[in-house]
């Protein structure tokens, strides 16, 4: 793993830059430890082919990244080659070989940021070896007496250090993870915690199905004759994973696009409302960031936020909207029905992650109040999804900050005091306290939409207010 920070953060803490000094030297004279402890032990001089070779192979598997559809986050397969650089060598060459190839790969980084996650890899790699030896694991590369000029290798009987390989792996994803959670929260003025668990913990699925690989790649090495010939067989398989998940990146980026032609569709559709679904999107993913929600939460919510009004795509909803005056009755159940509309269109686009149907019940549920006077259900407190109570600070607050043509703008202090104001009857406490926080700490990305539009609807139809 590397360190991504947004490139257009201007409000890093000020320890950023020593936390990214001190990780580095750290790291850096833990691997110059290591390294001394192991030219004790094995004569360089026939390390040094084999090292390039593994540096040769993280490098390939390196530039093999795949850009994620959502942050443009980078994610390789690279984790096997360096767990069976640790099996088989030991964390001291294993760190080398993660600190050579990553001089490739991030080449064009800023030169702290090369040198933390260098430091960050040899950390990791020393506390994997750590807590492996703990438990009883052994190297494939082993001593080898001052006359022999090639690499002594043994073969290790993996299937009795199971405790080992999993505490190995576990302390690995553990350290490298909360080192660079940490760098990120700093940057971003973020909870440690609230980063990892919305930044890392859906990797770990990922990590252990590449572990594997790993362990297959040091059996192969240790295995005479054929060592490494076995092991650059590996590339085969580990770039088709790449290829295979690439494509389903890929797939999942074209739904994105799908969805968001979808939402500007429907703001085309009802130009006054210009730019709304984007803004209340934002909005609830950094609240959801702020709440902790996990990637899959976050996902979801992201879905939800741009189809929440897909439901306003009827024949009968622009009259209401264009027309002076306060909407009817009947006019009234028409608008209440968007959120109803809505999920109907979510729950039938299978292609959404995590089930058209969790995305469905957030759309219908996002006008719902907690003490049960929303729409359409009448839903009350833990009834209403947690993501849709989320959903619903998010539109109440757009709605109210941006200029509509039905209604009066208003100043962001009256918003927040009208959303502390109906925390706890209308909207979810512990949502509006995360929205008063961000804003008072000046981290709310408030680009409100300030463009005027064509008055379409006289003083009168003010009373249309809310219908976000």
């Amino acid at each position: 793993m590397q360190v991504e920070p947004q490139k257009d953060k201007t409000n890093a803490s000020s320890a950023f830059i020593p936390y990214m000094l001190l990780v580095s030297l750290t790291g850096y004279a833990v691997l110059a430890r290591l390294s001394a402890q192991q030219l004790e032990q094995t004569r360089l001089l026939p390390l040094v082919a084999p090292t390039l070779f593994f540096v040769g192979l993280a490098i390939v598997v390196g530039l093999q990244s795949v850009r994620m559809p959502r942050g443009g986050a980078t994610t390789t397969v690279g984790f096997a080659v360096d767990y069976a650089c640790l099996l088989i060598f030991g964390p001291a060459i294993a760190g080398w070989i993660g600190v050579l190839s990553a001089l490739v790969l991030l080449r064009r980084s800023a030169w702290l940021r090369q040198l933390f996650n260098h430091a960050q890899l040899a950390l990791s790699f020393a506390a994997a070896g750590w807590v492996y030896q703990q438990f009883g694991g052994r190297y494939v590369v082993t001593a080898a007496p001052e006359t022999v000029a090639t690499v002594a290798t043994q073969q290790v009987p993996f299937g009795h250090l199971i405790p080992a390989l999993v505490g190995g792996g576990i302390g690995y994803f553990l350290v490298s993870s909360l080192l660079l959670a940490t760098a990120m929260a700093l940057w971003e003025r973020r909870s440690v915690l609230d980063v990892w668990a919305v930044s890392f913990r859906w990797a770990v699925p990922r990590y252990l199905a590449l572990a594997p690989f790993g362990l297959l790649m040091a059996m192969a090495y240790g295995t005479p004759q054929i060592g490494t010939w076995a092991v650059a067989l590996f590339l085969v398989p580990l770039i088709g994973a790449r290829y295979a998940f690439q494509g389903a990146m890929e797939m999942l980026q074209v739904h994105r696009e799908t969805v968001y032609a979808l939402s500007n569709a429907l703001e085309a559709y009802d130009p006054y409302t210009r730019n709304h679904s984007e803004l209340v999107t934002r909005y609830a993913l950094q609240l959801g960031r702020a709440l902790g929600l996990s990637e899959p939460q976050m996902e979801t919510l992201e879905w939800a936020g741009r189809l929440h009004d897909i439901g306003k795509c009827r024949q009968d909803w622009e009259p209401i909207i264009r027309k002076p005056g306060k909407p009817s009755e009947r006019e009234w159940q028409v608008i209440r029905q968007h959120p109803v509309e809505g999920s109907r269109l979510a729950e039938k686009m299978e292609f959404l992650p995590h089930t058209a149907g969790v995305v469905a019940k957030i759309v219908r549920a996002h006008h719902e109040r907690l003490d049960g006077s929303g729409y359409p259900d009448g839903l009350k407190g833990e009834e209403i999804p947690f993501e849709a109570r989320i959903l619903c600070v998010a539109d109440a607050f757009e709605a109210m900050t941006a200029r509509r043509a039905y209604q009066r703008k208003r100043s962001l202090e009256d918003a927040v005091a009208e959303m502390q104001r109906c925390a706890g009857s209308q909207f979810e406490a512990k949502v509006v306290t995360a929205l008063v926080g961000l804003w008072e700490r000046g981290e709310l990305d408030l680009e409100v939409n300030d463009v005027a539009m064509k008055p379409a609807l006289s003083p009168a139809a003010q009373g249309a207010g809310g219908m976000s």
